[in-house]
Formats: C-alpha cells, sequence, structure tokens
C-alpha cells in the first residue's frame, strides 16, 4: 500500500484565507492533495462566517484540500471526526489532555483551542474534494486574545506556560492524521476511531441545548454513530443531530457552543 496521503505543501507569509485558497486549486481542477499553510490569514473564518485569530507565530492555520473520491457525501462527517482527534493526540504528543466538542472543535481546560471548517464538492453523491481548514492557538497570549475571547478561548502557551513551534506541532499531527486518513480511505470501518473519539469528548453523558424548526430543546447526550451524527435523548426518545447550533446545558458551570446539522435531525 502506497504511504498515503501524499501532500504538496504550499507556505505563504500572508493569505486572505489558506481555505478560499486551497478552494481556488480545487475548481481549477488540482489532481494533487495539498497542505496549504500560512503565517497569517487576514479573512479567516470559522463556522457562521466567524473570524479566526490568526496571529504571526502565535496560531497555526492551514487548509488540507482532499480528495477522498471512493467516499458519499454522507461520509464528510466522519472526516470531522478524524481531524479533530488527530489534533488532540498531536496536543497528548506534547504532554496536554484535551477533549473534543463535537464536531469540530477541540478543548482544554473547558476553553476552546482549535477549531475545524469543512466544505466540499459532491458529483452524483461522490466527494470531488474536500477542504478541511484547521486553526490552533499555539502561542497566543492571553493579552493577544481579544477581550470577549479571553474566558473562553486558551493556548498550549497559555496552558504549558512555554512556547511550541508551530512546525513542531504540525509534523506531530500531520504524522497522526495521515495514518487515521490512510485507514479511512482504504477500511469503511471505524470503530476504533469512535472509540477513540469517543474516550475524549466532552459532550457525552452532559446535557445539551438545540435548536430545531425555531423551537429551543434540551436533550441528554448519547452517542456519535458511525456517520459521525450525534444521538440525543430527550423524553425518552432519541434523535440524530446532524449539523447546526447547541450548547452544553448549565448543569456544568460552562455554556459552550457546538455545531450540528441543518436537517434538524432524525428521530428514532
Amino acid at each position: 500500500m502506497k504511504s498515503y496521503p501524499n501532500f504538496q505543501i504550499l507556505y505563504y507569509s500572508t493569505v486572505d484565507s489558506t481555505n478560499q485558497l486551497a478552494r481556488q486549486f480545487a475548481e481549477q481542477g488540482e489532481t494533487k492533495e495539498l497542505l496549504v499553510v500560512a503565517d497569517q490569514q487576514t479573512a479567516g473564518r470559522g463556522r457562521g462566517g466567524k473570524r479566526w485569530l490568526s496571529v504571526p507565530r502565535e496560531c497555526l492555520t492551514f487548509s488540507l484540500l482532499l480528495r477522498p473520491v471512493n467516499k458519499n457525501a454522507e461520509h464528510c462527517p466522519q472526516l470531522a471526526l478524524i481531524l479533530g482527534l488527530s489534533l488532540a493526540q498531536a496536543m497528548e504528543k506534547l504532554g496536554f489532555h484535551p477533549q473534543l466538542k463535537w464536531p469540530n472543535d477541540v478543548y482544554l481546560n473547558e476553553k476552546k483551542i482549535a477549531g475545524i471548517l469543512l466544505e466540499n464538492a459532491v458529483r452524483s453523491d461522490r466527494l470531488q474534494w474536500v477542504i478541511a481548514g484547521v486553526g490552533v492557538n499555539i502561542n497566543v497570549k492571553k493579552d493577544n486574545f481579544p477581550q470577549k475571547l479571553r474566558e473562553i478561548a486558551t493556548s498550549l502557551f497559555i496552558e504549558g506556560k512555554k512556547e511550541i513551534a508551530t512546525d513542531l506541532f504540525l509534523q506531530e499531527f500531520l504524522t497522526i492524521f495521515s495514518s487515521w486518513y490512510c485507514n479511512w480511505i482504504n477500511n469503511n470501518k471505524i470503530q476504533h476511531l469512535l472509540e477513540e473519539y469517543t474516550k475524549r469528548s466532552m459532550v457525552l453523558g452532559r446535557l445539551v441545548t438545540y435548536e430545531k424548526q425555531g423551537k429551543r430543546y434540551q436533550a441528554r447526550a448519547e452517542r456519535i454513530d458511525e456517520n459521525g451524527g450525534l444521538w440525543v435523548i430527550r423524553e425518552e426518545e432519541r434523535h440524530r443531530l446532524s449539523w447546526g447550533e447547541v450548547s452544553i446545558a448549565s448543569d456544568n458551570k460552562t455554556q459552550i457552543q457546538l455545531s450540528f446539522g441543518s436537517d434538524g435531525g432524525e428521530t428514532r
């Protein structure tokens, strides 16, 4: 089996958005899988169009252009799990104990430290390409966060009290991600991935609040399924959430924004 993936690495000092740049390559027919890295993004964004903090040498920002053409569109949420788990395991290699906030964020000590944004193109229900934008707060000092983020965001520097080279973290991440990604491409079984992700979940077993058709509900998060959906229990019924806005309810001290699906969920 070939070493997979074999990324072509493109490095920039400053770009508007690594996701936008990767998308341009994809739409122009680039067939290679790319890693687009920038010291600084001037228009980086997270889910919902929110701006992502980008401080040179303090934030690691990059995008992966992937071509999992043997996967269906329904498999794309699995990739968010792979990316989140790979980020968490890279942090663990450096001595940290992160948690995963389904489906696309990483937290340390109940504060956000990394986020993932996925975009894709589909033809006849097959994924043509996926762009994964990733932002990680590596050496951000507390004073460099906007005031409104200082109590809800953190960095490896804040938590570990020492600077970490961004290229060292990227290397750790790529080594781990390449292994998971290779297995995903060549094997439809993801039970081991789910087990590792579930171990680190900060959502499962907790009350979550979510909106559906303009109404707000509270339910307990039960499990994550093989297609990356979150199952919750509300009034003795199980509901599947796939994309949208959810928050952890205040049964614990914190309110944490989560994301789930625009279809509002299914019931079983």
